[in-house]
């Protein structure tokens, strides 16, 4: 059995995972990016965490590996934080 890495957060990382996840206004995606990357700070594995969040294990190691991958704080928010639509601010009719 393959044992996925493990994830060591900052407080200040897990500080803004925890307002992710809790977030009633964040987007739906983001809150799961960060509810994977708790889970995975706790020690779960992969499997455990696709059971507990009803996804496939897959998505769980993709948001680990990107999380492990970035380490740059900056660049993991840019990952997890949904991206607004180009034309949000025009009109169309």
């Amino acid at each position: 059995m393959r044992i996925a890495p493990q994830v060591v957060l900052t407080r200040e990382q897990r500080a803004k995972l925890e307002v992710y996840a809790r977030g009633r206004s964040t987007p739906v995606r983001v809150v799961l990016r960060a509810r994977i990357v708790l889970l995975a700070a706790e020690g779960k594995q992969d499997l455990k965490i696709a059971h507990l969040l009803s996804i496939v294990p897959r998505t769980a190691a993709r948001w680990r590996s990107r999380f492990l991958r970035s380490r740059g704080w900056s660049t993991t928010l840019r990952g997890l934080a949904a991206r607004l639509p180009s034309h949000r601010n025009s009109c169309v009719w």
